[in-house]
């Protein structure tokens, strides 16, 4: 259960760090969103719930890319659909 207090924690700080922007995420947010997603991933694992794909991968430099490369809106929204697959015990 801490796991997951810790990850709504996290989503719930990503979600106030940087206001939305149509243009690419910061950097700063992006290490913490691919920091995040890595955790979610391992959460996921640890909890076998058999998620795979590129949302689930626990590769850092992937996820930062990526972020790097989307608006703050859609990681944001990427963290969020994670943390309800990790709540609702399925991916």
């Amino acid at each position: 259960m801490f796991a997951k207090t810790r990850i709504a924690l996290i989503v719930a700080v990503l979600g106030i760090a940087v206001a939305p922007s149509a243009m690419a995420a910061p950097k700063d947010f992006c290490k913490l969103y691919a920091k995040v997603a890595v955790n979610q991933s391992n959460s996921a694992n640890v909890l076998q719930l058999g998620c795979f794909g590129f949302r689930w991968h626990n590769w850092y430099d992937g996820h930062y890319q990526w972020c790097r490369s989307a608006s703050t809106e859609s990681a944001r929204a990427e963290a969020l659909v994670r943390h309800r697959a990790l709540a609702g015990g399925q991916c």
